[in-house]
C-alpha cells in the first residue's frame, strides 16, 4: 500500500512524495499541539494564567509545519510561508484584543464570536494589503500588531477565585486543539505559501485556551492568559523571521537548528521577564495589604 501510494503521490524537488511528507507533518503537529496545550495548562494552574499563556506561545507547532513545507515544496516555499505566517499574526493579535475587550462585559461565547470575526477580517485585510510583501515586512507588521494588542488589552484585575477544574478537562482541551490543528495542517500544504503560512498563524491554541480558561476561572484569568500569550510571541516571531531569512541561502537543517535555538533563548528570557514582573506585582499587592488601615501587621506594631 505505501509503495503504491508513494508512486502515485506527487514528488517534491528531492523526489520525495509530497503527500506523504504532509501526512508526516500532520502527525507531528497532532502530537506536539496537544502536548503544548497540556504543558501550558499545568503551568497556568501552578504559576498563573499569564505564565501559561507565555508557554503556549512557543513555536512548537508552526516549527514542524514549516519544516515539512520545506521538505515537501522546497526552501523558497518555506521562506515565503514563514513570512506569511508573520503576516498572519495580525489575526492572532486581533483575536486576543477582541476577546479580552469583549470578555470584560460578556461571557465566553460572545467573546469567542467577536474574536473570530476580528481575526477573520484582519486576516483577509492583511492578505490583500501586504500579501505580496517580502521580508522584513512580515516581521515589522507582526511586531507592531502584537505590541499594540498587548498595550491596548485590558490589564489584569482581581476576579473571583477560580473554580476547581473538572476531571478530564485537560484531555478535552488537548483533543479539541488536535482536531483543529489537523484541519489547518492539511490546508497549509495545499493552498500555497501565502494562504498556507497565514493559516498556520490562526489563533487555534489561543482560542482553545482562552475559552476553557474563561469558563473555568473567569474573564480575568482569560485576559491574563492572552496577555501572557502576546508577550510570549517574541520567540514565535524570531523563529519565523529566521526561517524566512536563512532557509534559502543556508539550507533547511542549519536554518531550522539556528531558529529553534534562538526561539528557545528568547522564550527563556521572556519567561524570566514575566516571572519577575509577576513577583513585583505580588510584592506590591502584599505591601498594600500590610499598609492598609486595620491590617494585622499595623495592629501588631
Amino acid at each position: 500500500m505505501l509503495a503504491v501510494a508513494s508512486r502515485l503521490a506527487p514528488l517534491n524537488r528531492r523526489g520525495q512524495p509530497a503527500a506523504t511528507l504532509r501526512d508526516v507533518g500532520t502527525l507531528v503537529a497532532l502530537g506536539v499541539a496537544p502536548a503544548l496545550v497540556g504543558v501550558s495548562t499545568l503551568v497556568a494552574r501552578r504559576f498563573g494564567a499569564r505564565a501559561g499563556g507565555v508557554v503556549s506561545a512557543f513555536p512548537a507547532i508552526v516549527g514542524p509545519l514549516l519544516l515539512i513545507l520545506a521538505l515537501a515544496h522546497g526552501r523558497s516555499f518555506a521562506a515565503h510561508a514563514a513570512n506569511a505566517t508573520l503576516l498572519g499574526l495580525v489575526s492572532l493579535a486581533a483575536f486576543a484584543l477582541a476577546y479580552g475587550r469583549t470578555a470584560c462585559r460578556h461571557g465566553w461565547l460572545v467573546s469567542l464570536i467577536a474574536a473570530w470575526v476580528a481575526a477573520g477580517v484582519s486576516e483577509l485585510a492583511i492578505g490583500l494589503v501586504a500579501g505580496t510583501a517580502g521580508s522584513p515586512a512580515g516581521l515589522l507588521i507582526a511586531a507592531a500588531a502584537l505590541v499594540s494588542a498587548y498595550r491596548v488589552l485590558p490589564g489584569w484585575t482581581a476576579g473571583p477565585a477560580p473554580s476547581r477544574p473538572r476531571r478530564g478537562m485537560t484531555a478535552l482541551r488537548m483533543a479539541t486543539v488536535a482536531l483543529l490543528v489537523a484541519g489547518l495542517s492539511v490546508a497549509a500544504g495545499a493552498l500555497g505559501p501565502l494562504a498556507g503560512g497565514m493559516l498556520a498563524a490562526l489563533p487555534v491554541l489561543a482560542c482553545v485556551l482562552a475559552v476553557f480558561t474563561h469558563r473555568e476561572a473567569g474573564a480575568s484569568a482569560a485576559i491574563a492568559l492572552l496577555r501572557g500569550l502576546l508577550a510570549g510571541m517574541a520567540s514565535f516571531v524570531v523563529f519565523c523571521q529566521m526561517i524566512a531569512m536563512l532557509v534559502g541561502p543556508y539550507g533547511t537543517s542549519l536554518a531550522f537548528a539556528l531558529a529553534a535555538a534562538a526561539a528557545a533563548i528568547v522564550q527563556a528570557l521572556t519567561v524570566g521577564w514575566v516571572h519577575s514582573m509577576l513577583r513585583r506585582h505580588s510584592s506590591s499587592a502584599s505591601s498594600a495589604v500590610t499598609a492598609a488601615p486595620g491590617s494585622l501587621a499595623r495592629q501588631s506594631s
